[in-house]
Order: structure tokens, then sequence, then C-alpha cells
């Protein structure tokens, strides 16, 4: 059997990838090739106190499209607060390389880019009657959970790599829709992903929690790995409170999945209660619900691939189901010190996403 998928977190890692344990602006910048064998994305959301909502990925290719030729790609989602969604997607097309810089977030495609500038992010995207452009302000340190790299095969050939650049912005924005202009304020997360190996082959399934609850930001996910890798749970955990980081020691966190039922969309499980469980060294107990209670999003991503007909024939024939549920619910946050208890809690979402065909969850720790 190959070796247990893993964080590094040791000397050695560190070095081997030129890295400190503090982290660097030009982490932010391109860290693949863009090209064959090779995926990375730059993703930013944003929330804003009128409940409209804002999504911006700027990727070297389509996706996850490891084995592709680069093809700049940019997507926007907006979700305002009646509902209504807008989506839009421009692409520079296969073969050519992405603009961007490797000593810090500087990336363009087609009319849109995103910018690290004077300690804060910028963000434009343009395309048609819609532009939407964005300053975000870090309130957070950039973090990443050790050196936030994954490796997984018997000589660790693959790996998924994670920055959170912006655990958590303020964030000004204006946005255009056919000639109506809205003036936003709210609050943003920013991360970057890239790796060499589709994640579907690395994780059967996970959870990826965030939220900013009274003076508190989590970061919270169990990520569970493809049965070649042993069934084997990945935890992340960080704790911030009031701009300064409190802990992000995954080996102190204990997660439990209640309430589980099978969806109707997906057919698999989904667990209506999340609680991590993260105890720090000075004693204090921290413990973070997330309790469901519908869905903003629940497909199958085979159905909304936009693949031919034949093609998802084929790949439901060989036993692919990937599957994403967004989820909306209530955080409630327990924070116990030597017996002293504050509650927290506020409206949040979260996302399960499921690559493998399996049915139930199988969890090895």
């Amino acid at each position: 059997m190959s070796k247990k998928a893993f964080l590094a977190k040791s000397i050695s890692y560190y070095q081997q990838l030129g890295i400190n344990k503090e982290t660097a602006i030009w982490e932010d910048g391109m860290r693949t090739t863009g090209g064959e064998g090779t995926y990375e994305w730059w993703y930013f959301d944003a929330e804003y106190t009128d409940g409209t909502k804002v999504v911006v990925i700027f990727y070297t290719k389509g996706g996850f499209d490891v084995k592709g030729l680069a093809n700049p790609t940019a997507s926007l989602e907006i979700t305002f607060p009646n509902g209504k969604t807008i989506s839009k997607y421009v692409s520079e097309g296969k073969g050519q390389k992405i603009r961007a810089s490797k000593e810090q977030c500087d990336v363009k495609i087609a009319q849109s880019s995103i910018k690290y500038f004077e300690e804060k992010y910028l963000i434009h995207f343009i395309d048609g009657d819609v532009e939407y452009t964005c300053t975000m302000k870090p309130k957070l340190p950039m973090w990443r959970p050790g050196t936030g790299h994954w490796y997984y095969g018997k000589n660790q050939e693959e790996y998924f790599a994670w920055l959170v650049a912006q655990p958590s912005a303020d964030i000004s924005a204006t946005l255009k829709v056919e000639g109506e202009i809205f003036e936003l304020k709210g609050n943003g997360y920013h991360d970057h992903n890239w790796g060499n190996t589709h994640i579907r082959k690395l994780m059967n399934h996970w959870y990826w929690c965030r939220a900013n609850i009274g003076p508190y930001t989590i970061i919270a996910c169990d990520i569970i790995t493809e049965k070649k890798h042993g069934y084997t749970r990945l935890p992340v955990m960080m704790l911030a409170k009031d701009g300064f980081i409190l802990d992000d020691n995954e080996e102190n966190t204990i997660i439990k999945r209640l309430e589980t039922e099978y969806h109707p969309v997906t057919k698999k499980f989904i667990d209506n209660n999340l609680m991590f469980i993260h105890q720090v060294d000075d004693g204090t107990n921290y413990q973070i619900e997330f309790k469901r209670e519908h869905d903003m999003l629940a497909f199958n991503m085979i159905d909304r691939s936009g693949i031919s007909s034949t093609k998802k024939f084929i790949a439901k024939a060989i036993g692919l189901n990937p599957t994403y549920i967004r989820c909306i619910g209530e955080v409630k946050l327990t924070v116990d010190t030597n017996g002293r208890k504050e509650v927290f809690e506020k409206e949040g979402l979260w996302e399960q996403m499921f690559f493998g065909g399996n049915k139930d969850a199988i969890i090895k720790n």
C-alpha cells in the first residue's frame, strides 16, 4: 500500500520548498508553469452588508484540467439579496500562457486583473455589461497550514498546495450591471491553490468551513483522501482573534460528524451538524458547530460540466460521480476558558465537495 498522505510540516520540507514558517508576498505569485501537468487558481469571495455575495476566480486553465494546455480563464459569480444570480466567464483560449508575476499576486486575463499593491488586493473583472471593481484590505496576516503542501504517493510525487493570502479582509467595491451601479462594503477572503494531480485522484471528499464570528476568524476543514491513499483524514484548523492568529495546530483538533442523512440530490451522505473541538496550549477549549439548515447549491458536477452527453455517459459508467453542496445555517462558537464560557452565533456558509462515488463516508484517522 502506498504511503498515507500527509501535510508537510518538518524543517526539511520548508528548506526543500524554499519557504519559511512566516509567509511571504511572493508565495501568492504564480507557482506553476501554467501548462500541462499542472493546475493553479486564485480565489476571492466577498459578502457585503446588503446581502450581495461575489466570487471571482482566476485560473491558469479550466479548473482541474491538469493534462490540458494553458488556457487563462476567469469567472465571476454574483448572488443578489433577492436570489438573482449572474455568472460570467472569460477565456484567452488554449495555448495562451497566463500573464502572471512570480513576485506577487499580479494576474491579467483578457481585460480583467487581480493585483497586490501597497498592502491591498485590487480585483477588476469586466465582461460585457458587468464590471466589478474591488479593494480588499487584509485584517489578518497571510497564512498556510505548515508548508501548505500535502504530499501523496509512495515517492511523494503528487501534491496539493494551498495558501490563504487573506483569511479575512475589509472590502469596498463598485458593481456595475446593465448601467445600474452598486456601492458595496463588507468582508472577504482570498486563497490560492495549485498542484500537479487532479484532486479527484487524491481526495474522496471534504468539508470546507469558514466563519467570521464575534472577534474570531475560523477556517476549519475535514479532508478525506481517496481509497488509494487510505481514506486518511487530513484536518485543518486556524483560529484567529482581533487580527492575530491564535493557533493552527490541527493535531489538537477533534472532528465530530452528527445528524447524518442521505441528501435528496446527491444521494450521498450529508452531515447536518459538523463539530470541530480544538484545545490550545493555555487550556482554552474552542467548540465550533456548523448546523445545516438548507442548501444554496446542490448538484452533480458532471451534469453541470458542459461536456457532451456521450462523455457524461462514459464518466458515469466508470463510476465517476462528483457532487457539490453549499450549505447555509447557524455557526456557533463556544469558548471555554477555565470554566468561563462565551458563546457566539451567526449565519454562515460552508461546503461539501465529494469526488468519490461512494455513498457513505469511509474515514481512517
